[in-house]
């Protein structure tokens, strides 16, 4: 990314830390209705599954992914981003992640941004499924690592 290129991102709200995605990832935002609950033995991170479109989306969440011992929440989820899959998969071209709130756009540019902390230590210490902690125009937020949490979800769909 040159200096002035700015890429559009969003700032999509979560229970914890909000998350910044490509507006390219992003399919679509749509209410959580037209679900089904999870398999009885599921992963903490699997909250059920969406009808989208024609198909059966895996829906996640990411607070669980990112810290299983997350607490969980007592209401019903309401909201859901559907997100395009990095790694082709034809089988889950797509899949969801639970927001809670509206999403805000981000024009993002390689002054905008910053790491909150780059000492090789933090960054090591973060899971596997989050790339940054990052400072945007004065606000704390999550870079996912989208490929990984999609070969997890892919991983644990054919287990």
């Amino acid at each position: 990314m040159s200096e002035s290129e700015e890429i559009y991102c969003l700032i999509v709200p979560m229970r914890d830390k909000p998350i910044l995605i490509p507006n390219k990832a992003l399919a679509e935002i749509v209410p959580y209705i037209d679900s089904e609950p999870p398999p009885e033995n599921h992963e903490p991170w699997h909250i059920g599954y969406l009808h989208w479109r024609g198909m059966l989306l895996p829906v996640v969440s990411f607070e669980h992914f990112a810290k299983p011992d997350y607490p969980r929440s007592e209401r019903r989820q309401k909201m859901v981003a559907i997100l395009h899959t990095k790694l082709g998969l034809k089988q889950m071209p797509y899949f969801g992640i639970a927001v809670e709130g509206i999403h805000r756009l981000a024009p993002v540019n390689i002054d905008s941004v910053s790491h909150i902390d780059e000492s090789a230590d933090v960054i090591d210490s973060l899971h596997e499924s989050i790339l940054a902690n990052v400072l945007y125009r004065e606000r704390e937020l999550l870079i996912p690592d989208i490929k990984t949490v999609e070969w997890n979800i892919e991983k644990y769909i054919k287990d």
